[in-house]
């Protein structure tokens, strides 16, 4: 099968496309509005070296081990625990389960990325109540400045600035509506595509085509007589039936005289007789 004939095929079965599609569109809404909303904080970090004798290769080295090494500890479980030790003020019900838990809903809250050798790092912080991420991201970034963080640095080599304090998104970002949308449409088009593909003209149409096959065949065996033969044309060409000539028939005579009024039976002729009588 060729792509005009596939594309043909599936303007046959558009009706098919657009439901397969309009599944995977209703399961991908339900499955994103299902989540609960999140906000985004973010901020941003850099990382400088202010007495350190070595070339800017060496610099731009060491900025994208830092910045990688910050990056990793902040998702680790020690990072989560000094911060729900540290002053600041943020509301750490938030994470109430056990350890696992935790870990696992703290790695959903935070995002950690370095910029490679620029020494700049992105913290994004995602949570339901934008004030408690705003909060969040804030005892992050005094954490790893101040040094309280399970990274130790030596503060007269490496320095850590806040060049983008943290800023709260005007709307929920988790989950992404959009890109569920597109996703959601993009896989029910593979799907429906796929489903064609495979199955031309579709399991039901098969059904009804056999439905309709049983039907007319049922209706010919009725219609039609054995053997193949036309029934008007029987009819038509049916000769009349006789009657053997040796078959004995009635018939009444009157009796003489001497016998009285009563009348005689006996059998003569054929059946021919009774039938022109």
């Amino acid at each position: 099968m060729d792509t005009s004939d596939f594309i043909k095929l599936i303007k046959k079965r558009k009706t098919a496309m657009i439901i397969t599609i309009l599944i995977f569109v209703i399961v991908g809404l339900v499955i994103t509005l299902g989540q609960p909303l999140k906000y985004r904080a973010k901020s941003r970090l850099l990382i400088l070296q202010p007495n350190t004798g070595a070339d800017a290769y060496a610099i731009a080295k060491s900025n994208e081990y830092v910045g990688g090494l910050i990056s990793e500890v902040i998702y680790s479980g020690s990072f989560l625990d000094s911060l729900n030790t540290s002053s600041y003020a943020f509301d750490r019900s938030y994470f109430n389960g056990s350890y696992k838990d935790n870990v696992k809903k703290w790695k959903k809250t935070v995002s950690a990325k370095s910029s490679g050798d620029t020494g700049v790092i992105d913290i994004e912080i995602y949570h339901t109540n934008p004030e408690e991420a705003l909060k969040i991201s804030q005892a992050i970034n005094q954490l790893i400045i101040s040094g309280q963080s399970p990274y130790r640095f030596n503060p007269d080599q490496t320095k850590l600035n806040i060049i983008d304090q943290p800023v709260v998104s005007s709307f929920p970002v988790k989950p992404n509506l959009l890109i569920n949308l597109a996703l959601s449409l993009l896989f029910g088009f593979l799907v429906g595509c796929s489903y064609i593909y495979l199955f031309p003209k579709g399991r039901a149409s098969k059904k009804i085509a056999k439905k309709i096959a049983d039907s007319e065949n049922l209706k010919a065996r009725y219609q039609e007589p054995a053997h193949g033969y036309n029934t008007n044309t029987i009819i038509n060409n049916r000769q009349p039936i006789t009657a053997p000539e040796n078959l004995p028939i009635s018939s009444r005579e009157p009796k003489n005289e001497n016998q009285g009024s009563g009348e005689s039976f006996h059998f003569k002729g054929n059946i021919d007789n009774i039938l022109r009588e």
